[in-house]
């Protein structure tokens, strides 16, 4: 990964079958040029929904669930942000469109340019965490403008911050 400033142009080693542009943003509505944009290939618009997640299960795994985990810096926050199995498991079992299972491609690339809309404590008492953070990043996906909401929790003991949940949520238009 490649950063040069708060603005930054990143090379992810992104899959060349979809087209890549990012330029960080902090605002609520980022700019059209700034969008990163994901696409279907011809192969893959021939899968079926189950056939896709299976392929978008086997590129995610290989892609983010490292040993020692894969940590991607948020841009707005400064934090290291571990990518962890469970954010993978989360998106397999919630993920029904098509749209939403290929959202997994740009993951990394929509935590590291990802808004803090907000912590709080973890209100669950989950055994182990200390907080809660609340994100929100825009890309689009087939041409349509995706909200990306991603969920972040610290643990306590070791100071580590780890992705929980990330959804797609299509714009509603006018």
């Amino acid at each position: 990964m490649l950063w040069r400033d708060e603005l930054a142009v990143v090379d992810f080693n992104i899959d060349p079958a979809f087209r890549f542009r990012y330029a960080g943003f902090v605002g609520s509505t980022p700019s059209e040029d700034e969008i990163p944009e994901v696409w279907e290939t011809e192969a893959e618009k021939g899968l079926s929904a189950g056939d896709l997640k299976k392929k978008y299960l086997a590129i995610a795994r290989s892609r983010f669930i490292t040993n020692p985990p894969k940590t991607v810096v948020n841009i707005n926050t400064q934090w290291p942000i571990a990518l962890s199995g469970r954010v993978i498991g989360e998106w397999r079992i919630k993920s029904r469109t098509r749209e939403r299972i290929v959202a997994i491609k740009l993951l990394d690339t929509m935590i590291a340019g990802a808004r803090l809309l907000g912590t709080v404590a973890d209100i669950k008492k989950t055994k182990g965490i200390e907080s809660v953070s609340y994100f929100e990043n825009h890309c689009k996906i087939n041409g349509k403008l995706f909200k990306i909401n991603i969920t972040v929790k610290e643990q306590k003991t070791i100071h580590r911050r780890f992705v929980y949940y990330y959804s797609a949520a299509e714009y509603e238009t006018p």
